[in-house]
């Protein structure tokens, strides 16, 4: 036993670490959610700047998003075990809520920035 542990020192004191890091990550990501998370929110074009995401060149039907910014852990408890895309209360921050950021579009950096108007409104229904 001694020549083993003599001959492969470097595994032996390796493996302990590496089962350590191992164990320390799944109680970090996996049983605490510590970690942040970020995602597209719900965006009304009329009220708000939004980013605009086009799936063809045509863009007939555009999708409007912002980008939320919020701790998983916290997530969690606001929309249990649901996706993000079945928790309507995740495109939001709470007005307690100091870890939650929503980021709407900037037309200064951007140039995919949508707002619209009523009158856009009308001209898309004629």
């Amino acid at each position: 036993m001694q020549t083993f542990v003599k001959n492969n020192i470097f595994f032996v004191v390796l493996f302990p670490f590496v089962l350590l890091a191992i164990a320390a990550s799944y109680f970090r990501f996996m049983v605490q959610y510590d970690y942040l998370v970020s995602y597209e929110g719900f965006c009304d074009p009329y009220t708000e700047v939004c980013y605009e995401y086009c799936e063809d060149d045509e863009c007939l039907e555009p999708v409007h998003y912002t980008w939320v910014e919020r701790k998983a852990a916290d997530l969690v408890m606001l929309c249990g075990e649901n996706t993000v895309l079945d928790c309507e209360a995740a495109s939001y921050c709470a007005e307690n809520e100091q870890s939650c950021s929503v980021t709407h579009c900037d037309f200064s950096f951007d140039d995919d920035c949508e707002y619209l108007t009523e009158a856009d409104a009308t001209n898309q229904n004629n």
